[in-house]
């Protein structure tokens, strides 16, 4: 080997060879390159708008109304369509009015009585409501779906309440008052009026309507965080009403409704599971009977989603509900329900092997106090429905 390439090499044996990058170094090289170009999150146009209009509390600002008067969408009645209104508060007065594309109405005035005690309240109203396409399948749980039929129930109540309120959340009290009602031919282009199809032999106070004086007692403990949006906490309410017919001596009758709200929250209240049961009992002495249009019904939006409205009633009901909700982004939430609910004539007929079942998706579109509306698609042996309400389930 020749001295030049002798010494060539050895310059090459000791000449410094550059270290490899450690990963510590690698990741925080990276990390400065992401820093380096940062974007805001991108969001979808929903979001944006969901977002713009939870921040500006467009809700609050149009439910505050304007001078007085308070703009009403929706809760006139399930079944009645686009509905629309306003009230008017002033002095423990509150005087309302609302109506429906379907031709529904309801007017009615309230009056707080001013009584200088928290522990005490009492409160009087009159209520009227022309429903002008209620829905009527028929009596009992084997009532058939192509015997709908439809009916105008127009009534007028006059109703005090007084009670006492023992801590914040607690509420119980006794009412009074006078209930007229009348029946008459339904207004539907699509579906025939109810005396086509059903008699008053089988319906009972189809042909003469009675009047009532009305007495009871009620209960309610209600410590939910927002009525109008739950997340967390419960409600439980009961009461008992007697009917006495004025006029016809052969609708005299009791009722019992029993209602259970409970919101599970979890992950920092972004999910929550929600359940609801709910019912309602009847009860009349020998030879009397209650009227169709008062007896307990089951379906529709407010409690059985994959059934028409009213779809099932009797003397009695039962309705169970669960939901699971999430927040898919600030202004929406996603839900999966689903809801059991049966009729029958005397409570020993409740059986669990006939409960209606029913199951589906929904959005709740919201801000942090309420649900200002609320979309459903519910699946049932009877088809799909997809709902569209202002306002919550439960």
């Amino acid at each position: 080997m020749s001295g030049l390439t002798l010494s060539l090499f050895l310059l090459m044996g000791f000449q410094e060879v550059p270290d490899e990058p450690t990963r510590t170094e690698v990741l925080e090289a990276a990390r400065q390159e992401k820093a380096s170009d940062l974007k805001p999150p991108s969001r979808s146009p929903l979001e944006r708008a969901l977002n713009e209009f939870k921040e500006k509390r467009v809700l609050e600002r149009f439910q505050a109304g304007y001078k007085g008067l308070h703009p009403l969408l929706g809760g006139l009645r399930t079944g009645a369509g686009f509905g629309a209104g306003t009230s008017v508060e002033k002095d423990g007065f509150r005087v309302s009015a609302q109506v429906s594309m379907r031709g529904y109405q309801k007017y009615e005035v309230g009056y707080k009585l001013p009584i200088d005690s928290d522990l005490f309240f009492a409160d009087l109203r009159a209520t009227y409501r022309n429903f002008t396409q209620e829905r009527y399948f028929g009596t009992g749980q084997d009532s058939r779906e192509q015997n709908q039929t439809s009916y105008r129930m127009e009534d007028i109540n006059y109703v005090g309440r007084f009670g006492i309120t023992p801590a914040k959340h607690l509420k119980a009290g006794v009412l009074s008052g006078w209930l007229g009602t009348s029946v008459g031919s339904g207004t539907s282009r699509f579906v025939p009026s109810i005396e086509t199809v059903f008699s008053s032999r089988n319906t009972p106070a189809l042909a003469n309507q009675p009047d009532y004086a009305e007495v009871g007692l009620f209960f309610e403990a209600d410590y939910r965080d927002h009525p109008g949006n739950p997340r967390a906490g419960g409600r439980y309410t009961a009461s008992w009403t007697s009917f006495r017919d004025r006029n016809l001596g052969q609708y005299d009758f009791g009722r019992y409704d029993i209602e259970g709200q409970h919101y599970f929250p979890f992950f920092h209240q972004r999910r929550v599971i929600a359940v609801r049961a709910k019912t309602t009992m009847t009860q009349t002495a020998t030879g009397q009977e209650v009227p169709f249009f008062m007896q307990p019904t089951v379906g529709g939006s407010e409690d059985l989603r994959g059934f028409d409205e009213f779809r099932f009633r009797d003397r009695n009901m039962v309705v169970l509900n669960a939901e699971y909700r999430w927040e898919a982004f600030s202004g929406l939430d996603l839900a999966a329900f689903v809801d059991a609910g049966q009729v029958a004539p005397r409570v020993s007929d409740f059986h669990l092997g006939n409960f209606e079942k029913s199951y589906g998706v929904g959005f709740r579109f919201n801000t942090e106090k309420s649900v200002f509306l609320r979309v459903d698609l519910g699946f049932s042996r009877e088809g799909q429905r997809l709902l569209i309400k202002f306002g919550h389930v439960f």
